[in-house]
């Protein structure tokens, strides 16, 4: 059976720019090794077309060993069932009714900006007024939805900001436009090369044809469920994220490790590796639970949670 063979974490970013210090990724190998840091193949800061690239690359790499599974910290979609469409109350507007046209939407609207920067979403009409953002305070039609991953991480201890929250500290929208635009370049550069959990199919039966299986990440949960919370400072120590590592079977760092990004990004990227690696030894761990199944065609879902303890 062709399990995945390497697991990356990765911090994401919606900031403008080539180059974002945000953006850390962590490569953990098969086994209990600690995950190590992935540093950019020129030198520079990651940026999100550098990210998109070792990704295609990955997933083109012919493998006998299983593919790449990647996880990245950015809503997929949109909330969807709450309301039976992404952007309710919009007449007369062809409105997308699957991730794959919200995607292409996104991309769509945000063409002109390069980096995969997806800003574009939050000053064009009648998009704009969805979103709660620095170009629109009143946006007339947000609200404070959640998709079902979200409620159920909830309940889990935490939960991502609402998907149309463009403002703030704990703004979700800016990285999520630019990862939507990610993950409809990959899925049209790599074709069945790549599976996008939980919209495409992932199991053993297809193992063998793919490169790349991307699923949506939340380091912060992961932190929460190893029993660190808050966890950004429980990233920035060694001893903790060391003991916070541990609890998905990884061993830990060194006493002098200092996470790079300036909210230990890095170390976000390290325990989902870490994360990553222990949930796909988990028997189900491709299934999400029956009762939000329906939610995930339309929704996604965040990979572990919902496993059982």
């Amino acid at each position: 059976m062709h399990r995945p063979r390497a697991f990356i974490g990765i911090d994401w970013s919606g900031a403008k720019g080539p180059r974002q210090l945000g953006i850390q990724l962590a490569l953990a190998a098969t086994g209990d090794v600690t995950p190590a840091r992935m540093n950019c193949p020129n030198g520079r800061a990651w940026g999100r077309e550098d990210v998109a690239m070792l990704l295609e690359e990955m997933a083109l790499r012919r493998a006998t060993d299983g593919p790449v599974l990647a996880g990245i910290d950015f809503a997929f979609a949109h909330p969807f069932v709450d309301q039976g469409a992404y952007f309710p109350g919009l007449d007369g507007v062809d409105q997308p009714q699957s991730p794959s046209a919200l995607w292409r939407l996104i991309d769509t609207v945000c063409t002109d900006a390069p980096h995969l920067y997806g800003g574009a979403m939050f000053s064009t009409t009648p998009w704009a007024d969805y979103y709660l953002s620095p170009q629109n305070h009143s946006a007339s039609k947000y609200s404070s939805r959640r998709r079902q991953a979200e409620i159920a991480a909830r309940s889990s201890g935490r939960s991502p900001s609402p998907t149309f929250k463009a403002i703030g500290a704990d703004n979700v929208a800016t990285g999520s436009m630019a990862g939507m635009r990610l993950l409809y370049r990959l899925k049209n550069a790599l074709g069945e090369r790549v599976a996008i959990w939980p919209f495409d199919h992932v199991g053993p039966e297809n193992w063998h044809d793919l490169g790349l299986i991307l699923v949506e990440i939340f380091p912060s949960l992961y932190f929460h469920m190893a029993g660190f919370n808050p966890a950004r400072a429980a990233a920035a120590d060694p001893r903790f994220l060391s003991e916070a590592l541990a609890a998905y079977g990884s061993r830990g760092v060194g006493a002098g490790f200092v996470p790079l990004g300036k909210d230990a990004d890095e170390a976000d990227a390290m325990i989902s590796a870490a994360a990553l690696r222990h949930f796909a030894q988990r028997d189900g761990c491709w299934h999400v639970p029956v009762e939000h199944r329906p939610a995930t065609l339309s929704e996604g879902w965040i990979f572990g949670v919902g496993l059982p303890d």
